[in-house]
């Protein structure tokens, strides 16, 4: 008698196991945890109105159970967009957290400037200069077929991009533009308009370094104004006036 009360109390202990996972499917299907709002946070350049139009078709779904996968592409595909990331807000909130790229710098362009980020993606093409100015980067010639959200992979942008990166933000303040020659050669235009020669290298913290302690010193901001270039090629910096 004893092995049929254990198949029994094993058949009772399977059956229950069953409806309470059948339970539970149904309850996380119901109505219970459809998405009816959706926020959105991390915008800055970003319009929400963009992201939302891009996550459309969510609401309604299951807020547990919907494709995270397929809708992170779907929002990843806005050109400013680098990553997302989703929150869930029981019981019908889903919050969706994007992470922009950021503009390091505009590409002058036949019309018009594009802005690139750090790694050269093609982030917007801007008719009129922006609010938040970065430097100008100027010698760089775009292929018209390129487009947002696109890496725009050009050998001279990626130097230039380098030695922007290098630069302490103390003097990254200062420069207006940028312009690389066709053999990768860089000069610097400072807001104050004193041209500064760089010629070729690909570690450029010594002389970016060097250069903001020399635009700092006391000594120098006191003739400033008679200052029409710095030259960096040589082994020590020349200022000509």
């Amino acid at each position: 008698m004893q092995p049929k009360k254990m198949n029994t109390s094993f058949l009772y202990v399977a059956v229950l196991t069953i409806l309470l996972a059948l339970g539970l499917a149904l309850f996380l299907r119901s109505s219970a945890f459809r998405v009816q709002y959706v926020t959105v946070q991390g915008l800055k350049l970003i319009p929400e109105s963009e992201i939302l139009k891009l996550a459309n078709g969510i609401q309604g779904q299951n807020l547990l159970l919907f494709d995270q996968e397929g809708l992170s592409y779907k929002i990843s595909l806005h050109p400013l967009v680098q990553s997302v990331q989703f929150q869930r807000k029981l019981p019908h909130t889903l919050v969706i957290q994007v992470t922009e790229r950021t503009p390091v710098a505009l590409v002058v362009v036949p019309k018009g400037v594009v802005e690139v980020d750090a790694q050269g993606t093609f982030l917007r093409r801007l008719e009129s200069w922006p609010k938040a100015d970065e430097p100008v980067i100027t010698g760089i010639n775009l292929a018209d077929s390129v487009g947002p959200g696109q890496n725009l992979k050009n050998p001279s942008l990626t130097a230039s991009l380098n030695l922007l990166g290098q630069a302490p933000a103390g003097l990254l303040a200062q420069i207006g533009e940028l312009h690389v020659d066709s053999i990768q050669q860089m000069t610097l235009f400072l807001t104050s308009g004193v041209e500064v020669r760089l010629g070729q290298a690909n570690d450029w913290k010594e002389k970016l370094n060097a250069l903001l302690q020399l635009v700092s010193d006391k000594g120098y901001i006191a003739f400033q104004q008679g200052v029409r270039y710095i030259d960096f090629t040589a082994a020590k910096p020349v200022i000509g006036r």
